[in-house]
């Protein structure tokens, strides 16, 4: 049996994961936790966030919660593979000090700082020294780490062209939670309109403002509602242009609890995934794309070749070229009018994450992913029993969506 450590301020209530750690489980790697909260505390991370005041303070909070991690490590016998998940960055260090040179140390990054920062939010300016140190950063965090797992082929190209062509990377898809299951077809009455669910933070990757647009174009009387789900540091840009539009037939809305997600989808004819027109809108698939396909509804997205490693459009879902409202009023204009279509996408996309990217399937692909990168693993993964899931994995206790933390 390998014995897998999840080390770190990683944050645990995030999608990817809890992704990680069921991939782990079904890997039949035996869990244990060494965890500080600390990231969870902060939901919508504004460009303040990262101001040299506020870093300040977080660098002292962190300190103190390594100091914690450190005493519980040593308590702790040493695993087989230490692994750190998403808001990992400084964990990764730490896991290396602590575990030495000769430990094996897995990082699940999901993002970099320079892809966050620099290029996709624009905290600080491409060349600068914040943007410069952001990428030293990066670049020791992901060499500290003997395998990283990245989330698309997109993604990993990136990370090797454009911040360290040394890194170790192996790719391995997202897909979506347990509690996103097919639901039914929801019923319109005549004259209903299309319920089309957005939700995620608004940053530039998500495309907020072309969603509006696109509603805009529609008018208030095409039989097309909206409803935007979420907070973020481009909101209250997001509802002005909105009013500034007369879109009356789009909703804004706080986060809702993350159980309450699925019900919210099934409740929706078609689900928005990202319109953002940065690089990193290019390379990643968000989950919110994963967790709409997986609950059985038509999904509209950017264009992208990351979504074309696992989606087939036209097949799954719909595409448009990225920052097109024009585009994306069409696109829904036709999901509209044609309710056979929507009802094919859905299907079609449930049973591709049902089939190909169900925690079995994931299990079994990071296992691959892992005797490839630690030879001296192969044949030393147990089997995973539900019994052992129940007691060695991460509780989860609901919490705020955070899917686009990206």
């Amino acid at each position: 049996m390998i014995r897998a450590c999840l080390f770190g301020t990683y944050t645990s209530t995030h999608p990817a994961n809890r992704l990680l750690t069921d991939a782990l489980t079904a890997a039949g790697c035996e869990l244990s936790v060494c965890h500080e909260p600390l990231w969870e505390r902060t939901r919508d991370k504004m460009a303040s966030f990262f101001g040299v005041r506020s870093l300040a303070r977080l660098g002292v909070a962190y300190a103190a919660a390594a100091a914690r991690l450190a005493r519980r490590w040593r308590r702790l016998s040493p695993p087989d593979l230490t692994v750190t998940g998403f808001n990992g960055q400084l964990d990764v260090l730490l896991a290396r000090a602590l575990a030495g040179r000769r430990a094996r140390v897995v990082f699940a990054p999901l993002v970099t700082l320079t892809e966050t920062l620099v290029d996709d939010r624009r905290v600080y300016r491409r060349g600068g020294v914040k943007a410069r140190l952001a990428s030293l950063l990066d670049r020791r965090t992901l060499r500290a780490a003997d395998l990283v797992l990245l989330d698309t082929e997109a993604h990993r190209d990136y990370v090797t062209e454009r911040i360290d062509p040394r890194c170790r990377a192996a790719t391995l898809y997202l897909g979506a939670e347990r509690i996103f299951t097919p639901g039914a077809e929801r019923l319109r009455a005549p004259g209903e309109p299309l319920r089309v669910l957005f939700y995620g933070q608004y940053v530039p990757l998500h495309g907020a403002r072309t969603i509006i647009e696109a509603a805009a174009l529609l008018g208030p009387h095409a039989g097309v509602e909206f409803t935007m789900i979420g907070t973020g540091p481009e909101r209250a840009a997001v509802e002005t242009l909105a009013a500034a539009r007369a879109c009356t037939h789009v909703r804004f809305e706080d986060w809702v609890p993350y159980e309450l997600l699925p019900q919210r989808l099934h409740e929706s004819d078609v689900a928005l995934g990202i319109f953002g027109v940065t690089t990193k809108a290019r390379i990643v698939i968000p989950t919110k794309v994963y967790q709409a396909a997986a609950a059985g509804r038509a999904v509209v997205t950017g264009e992208t070749p990351a979504i074309r490693e696992v989606f087939t459009p036209g097949t799954h879902l719909v595409t448009v070229p990225r920052g097109d409202p024009g585009a994306l009023a069409g696109a829904l204009r036709e999901l509209r009018d044609d309710p056979e279509r929507r009802r094919a996408l859905a299907a079609a996309a449930a049973r591709l994450l049902g089939e190909e990217l169900d925690h079995v399937a994931q299990g079994a692909r990071l296992r691959a992913v892992l005797t490839a990168a630690f030879p001296d693993l192969v044949g030393r993964f147990g089997v995973a029993r539900a019994a052992a899931e129940r007691q060695r994995s991460i509780t989860l206790t609901s919490a705020i969506p955070q899917p686009e933390e990206r």
